[in-house]
């Protein structure tokens, strides 16, 4: 057996040690989606999209970023204002970094809504979203340090469902760790994004959490991004083993454009502001008119 072989064979081992103990230690995400498919929802949906990672570092916010503002400005001009009506949400409660990627303030929104236990609604939305210079709507995290369960899933329900009703797309940055208040998220959400390298750890990490996250949301859309690594011309074997061990089609790929990122990070900029160019610009462009595509082709369809 080689090398490639050995460490591919310890991502599958370790998606089938996650699905031994599903039983044992199981998140309660199939509440909310056994909910969703009795129940009704808001006269307008908009899409949510949830971005998910493998690990920390990895640039799931950059994409997150990234992606809402290209979903609200393909197709704009400056007279007409954004092409879409587009949310960002930062739910990662301790370290999220949305608002130092826009030049935004952190947001007190979500902590304060854990600590008074209400539900959003409109009124919430107006005191709590900043828009940036292009139109893109975004709700920051919290400067302050949160506790991972400070959050209920009534609470996010609400907020995405109001969103929902406000947006045509929802863009979530998801946090880390698993936590249930997840569980509307990922019911209301059409599609993921989950952002990983094609390291063994990270693959290992990327299968577990493709078993957590479809166990009770089997309709949830997951799709692999391959981040610091130029698409291939021909897939190496590598590629083919980490496609089969993650049972995905390697679709999405953003090259390692390093420069063009600490860039636009640094001065609080969406990269097609700063970089508009680069390989790294043109990458998420590139995945955002997929999106665009297929939700077109959907809503034609039906």
């Amino acid at each position: 057996m080689t090398s490639v072989n050995k460490q591919m064979f310890l991502v599958a081992d370790s998606a089938e040690a996650v699905q031994a103990e599903s039983g044992q230690r199981r998140l309660n995400f199939a509440a909310e989606s056994e909910r969703l498919a009795k129940g009704g929802s808001a006269a307008h949906e908009g899409h949510v999209i949830a971005v998910a990672r493998s690990r920390g570092g990895i640039g799931a916010t950059m994409l997150a970023v990234n992606l809402a503002h290209h979903l609200a400005t393909i197709g704009s001009t400056r007279k007409s204002g954004p092409a879409r009506r587009v949310a960002l949400v930062d739910l990662d409660l301790q370290f999220g970094m949305v608002a130092g990627f826009l030049d935004l303030e952190p947001s007190p929104a979500l902590y304060d809504m854990a600590r008074d236990g209400g539900i959003p609604d409109d009124t919430f939305l107006d005191q709590s979203l900043q828009s940036t210079p292009d139109g893109l709507d975004v709700l920051c995290a919290p400067s302050a340090f949160a506790p991972l369960d400070a959050l209920q899933p009534d609470q996010l329900r609400g907020l995405i469902e109001a969103l929902q009703a406000r947006y045509d797309y929802v863009v979530v940055d998801l946090p880390h760790a698993l936590v249930d208040w997840v569980s509307p998220v990922l019911a209301h959400a059409g599609l993921m994004y989950l952002v990983t390298d094609l390291s063994v750890p990270s693959l290992q990490q990327a299968r577990r959490l493709i078993d957590a996250y479809a166990e009770d949301n089997l309709a949830l859309e997951i799709e692999i991004v391959v981040n610091h690594e130029a698409r291939p011309l021909l897939p190496h074997r590598h590629h083919q083993e980490a496609a089969r061990a993650l049972e995905r089609e390697l679709r999405h790929w953003l090259p390692d454009d390093r420069r063009a990122a600490k860039e636009a990070a640094d001065r609080g900029l969406p990269l097609g502001r700063v970089a508009r160019h680069s390989s790294l610009a043109k990458a998420v462009g590139k995945l955002a008119q997929d999106r665009l595509k297929k939700a077109a082709a959907a809503a034609h369809v039906s």
